[in-house]
């Protein structure tokens, strides 16, 4: 490994920390032995090699951090003084002192999703020079906000003084969610309304919920917000963002925007408000996901006038991670900066480490794959989410609940531990400790490729998701087998990943196999069909309920499988439906949410030979499954097994043309080489999916590009 830098050193001693899992193995922020990294200029530079450039520099980082909700200062608040000192020095402490340096925060405006309830400073309606304004913010006071928000200044403060880091502060990003009802367009067609529509915080007009009528009082109660917050003793207000997540409204607190309007609004009033009342405050545009952040790019800034006021635009990571719409919003303003405020693992649960260490990490995984690629295509900063909420992820009044970095347990449900540190809280820390506020990103250049190893049976682990890929006949784990039926159940078997009884690195090794089963675990909201250690009846979830038993029906093109399950699934329901190929976003596969993919989950059974239910059995594995002719003719997909989270960076790279799509197949030289490059790991809100390494594991085939399949198979007829 070679530094190039304008250093003329001999060598640089390089200190490093390691965050690593193997196994059940954990290291969490250990410090390694130093290294040595020789310097010099890099003609000749030996290949393969890792250089870096310090002379080549991009943009200037701004910090990093997570979010004040009120969430976060309920369950802060519920602790005792100790806990509530520890979260403050783990989040904002000195890396010397074991902090993760936090700098960069973000504040709701008004409530939010993770609130008690919602609520604002001023419900009194038509109140137009808000007169009302409650200044005291009293609401945020005895929810605990102020009170966080002065303690993690004050340990910014301290570690600045310390350190003689001179400027070091806190920065806040303040975003509302809704304005006061009175303020909004009517919704019609929702509950409670009465025929005229309703105005309401927790919905929105379409194709704008602001009324343009109020459009003054809303820029104007900003800079009442803000005052009322300084006037609390808060001196660490540093942006705005015009609207939380515009184009969505889900349910909770929200508001709808377009480019254009949001433009206007910042031209003619919010800009020239804050301008006049609140000059140091920067205003960020969008604060939504990638997606669509060039297009809002584009139509935020082509309002010139607005654009003067805007700084840049802000950006969530639940629709994945789109790096080309990042480069691309850049591209329309190389001047504006982008920044990442926000992301959080939202599935409705927490995900503790005694829940599994795979799952643990794997989130852990996405969050810094999101970092990594977001500050490589200009990102300035990154926020996450929550900073602290329960054992159940909230409190949240409409239930959206969300993993975080950090968990409240006052109570014991969970151990012993008052306050538990999620693997994602370990991960924030190799960015958030080392890329302070100032710090630039510079020019690397690798060379080094590493060679990613077939998926094997031995990789095979518990709540492996399944999903359909090209068919790779050379492939070790794409084939399953049937179990004989048990005594007296003449209709119904297990459908088995072939070898994951045999393979000691198997979650079913010695357990009977991973088999084929409907997740009807308390996470598993959506149908879900995955891999699990086969059952004997013993536990509820996992065979106990029949859903690890599908009955085989041979149908016109085909066989149909039906899952043949007990009267007591998911939520008390039956454990019914067939396997079905369905389109949907890479969260359903714990893919990135930005990838396309054919998923294989449960549904309803529908007319004989329907094509997304009807699959071919080819081999002469165990249960004497059929070779259908038909498969010989069609270019098929195979169901596949997602590695529990070992992606490879190919995984996230775009069509050559610039779409998000799969990569080419493995015959194509270029996703060969590829294949051969790996990048570490990585959704409140939801496309490409790749084919980097041979890690299918099938039998079910889904019509489409591939090769035909040998071996033990189930093969689906549906065409896409």
């Amino acid at each position: 490994m070679i530094l190039a830098s304008a250093s003329a050193s001999a060598s640089v001693q390089v200190s490093w920390t390691q965050t690593a899992r193997l196994g059940e193995k954990v290291t969490l922020l250990e410090d390694q032995t130093p290294f040595v990294l020789s310097s010099g200029e890099c003609d000749g530079c030996p290949d393969p090699a890792i250089s870096v450039d310090s002379k080549q520099t991009f943009q200037t980082f701004e910090g990093f951090g997570g979010a004040f909700t009120q969430a976060s200062a309920v369950n802060w608040r519920k602790l005792d003084a100790t806990g509530q000192a520890e979260l403050i020095r783990a989040y904002f402490a000195d890396p010397a002192d074991g902090g993760l340096g936090y700098t960069l925060c973000r504040v709701p405006i008004n409530s939010c999703d993770f609130s008690p309830e919602s609520y604002t400073f001023d419900d009194v309606e038509g109140d137009v020079a808000l007169e009302h304004f409650d200044s005291t913010v009293q609401k945020d006071v005895d929810l605990g906000m102020i009170d966080m928000i002065l303690a993690a200044e004050a340990a910014v403060k301290e570690r600045a003084n310390r350190t003689a880091s001179k400027g070091l502060k806190l920065k806040l990003l303040a975003s509302p969610w809704s304005p006061p009802a009175w303020m909004k367009l009517p919704v019609h067609g929702v509950y409670g309304d009465p025929g005229e529509g309703i105005r309401t915080m927790t919905g929105s007009a379409k194709p704008f919920g602001l009324d343009p009528d109020y459009q003054a009082s809303w820029a104007n109660y900003f800079g009442k917000w803000l005052a009322a917050y300084k006037a609390r003793g808060v001196d660490s207000l540093w942006a705005v963002t015009v609207q939380n997540e515009p184009e969505a409204s889900p349910g909770w607190e929200s508001c709808l925007w377009t480019p254009e309007y949001m433009a206007n609004f910042v031209a003619e009033h919010l800009g020239p408000t804050l301008n006049a009342t609140h000059p140091e405050i920067k205003i960020f545009g969008f604060d939504h996901n990638k997606d669509h952040v060039a297009e809002w790019a584009d139509g935020l800034y082509k309002n010139k006038t607005a654009a003067d006021y805007f700084t840049g635009v802000a950006v969530h990571w639940y629709g994945g991670l789109n790096t080309e719409n990042l480069q691309k919003a850049h591209e329309v303003d190389p001047t504006k900066s982008i920044l990442g405020s926000e992301a959080c693992n939202c599935i409705g649960h927490v995900v503790l480490q005694q829940d599994g260490v795979a799952s643990w990490w794997t989130r852990a995984e996405r969050v810094s794959l999101d970092i990594l690629e977001d500050l490589k295509w200009w990102a300035v900063g990154w926020i996450d989410w929550n900073l602290l909420v329960d054992v159940n992820g909230g409190p949240n009044h409409l239930k959206n609940l969300c993993d975080a970095n950090m968990i409240q347990d006052v109570a014991g449900q969970k151990g012993d531990q008052p306050l538990i540190k999620q693997a994602s809280y370990y991960y924030m820390g190799h960015f958030s400790r080392y890329l302070v506020p100032g710090a630039k990103r510079v020019q690397v250049s690798n060379t080094v490729e590493v060679e990613i190893p077939q998926v094997t049976a031995g990789d095979i682990k518990d709540g492996a998701a399944l999903l359909f890929e090209p068919c790779d006949a050379d492939s070790a784990v794409q084939r399953f087998r049937f179990a004989k039926p048990e005594p007296g159940d003449k209709i119904a078997a297990s459908l088995i990943a072939a070898g994951t009884d045999d393979a000691p690195g198997s979650d079913g090794y010695q357990r009977g196999g991973e088999c084929v089963e409907l997740c009807i675990m308390p996470g598993c909201w959506f149908p879900k069909v995955q891999l699990w250690a086969c059952g004997d009846g013993g536990e509820a979830d996992h065979g106990g309920r029949g859903n690890q038993k599908w009955d085989v029906q041979s149908v016109k093109g085909g066989y149909k499988l039906e899952v043949r399950g007990s009267p007591e699934g998911a939520g008390g329901g039956e454990v019914k439906g067939c396997l079905t190929t369905v389109k949907a976003e890479g969260w359903a596969v714990d893919l990135d949410a930005g990838l396309e993919v054919i998923a294989a989950q449960l549904a309803p059974c529908l007319s004989d030979g329907t094509s997304s239910q009807t699959f071919l059995l080819s081999g002469d594995g165990e249960g004497g499954a059929a070779r259908s002719n038909a498969a010989r003719r069609r270019s098929l997909t195979c169901i596949a097994v997602q590695r529990g989270g070992r992606v490879a960076a190919g995984e996230f790279l775009h069509g050559w043309d610039g779409r998000r799509e799969a990569l080419p197949r493995a015959s194509d030289p270029k996703a060969a080489a590829l294949r051969r490059r790996r990048l570490p790991q990585p959704r409140r809100d939801g496309r490409s999916r790749g084919d980097e390494h041979k890690r299918q594991a099938g039998g079910v085939y889904a019509q489409g590009r591939g090769a035909r399949p040998r071996g033990q198979a189930l093969a689906a007829g549906a065409r896409y």
